[in-house]
């Protein structure tokens, strides 16, 4: 009986899985989007020679995605880091792309 139980509760957990893998490729294309065309643009300061983000989902979190987009000079401080990035206010992105930049930004692993 504790067999079976447990092989229902994996098929449950597994096809939950999937719907939750499709939803995060859905986000993270939506959050790309928003990052292509963000204004000031992103790209113009984190490209493959300076500032990459291209593995930033193996070392960051989505919290910090979030915070460094919205308070950048807060995590400058926090993390005594140097540079310059401007803060994306919910005027310039709004909760729901925030979710979706941060999702993007999560997918990105070398």
């Amino acid at each position: 009986m504790r067999r079976i139980t447990f092989l229902l509760a994996a098929a449950v957990a597994l096809s939950f899985a999937g719907v939750a893998t499709a939803d995060d490729a859905a986000m993270a294309e939506k959050g790309k989007a928003v990052y292509e065309s963000a204004k000031p643009a992103c790209k113009a300061c984190h490209n493959e020679k300076k500032n990459p983000l291209d593995n930033y989902g193996a070392a960051g979190s989505v919290d910090e995605a979030k915070a460094w987009i919205r308070t950048p000079k807060e995590q400058f401080a926090k993390t005594g880091k140097k540079g310059m990035m401007p803060a994306f206010a919910a005027s310039k992105i709004s909760d729901e792309d925030l979710d979706a930049l941060a999702a993007y930004l999560m997918s990105l692993k070398k």
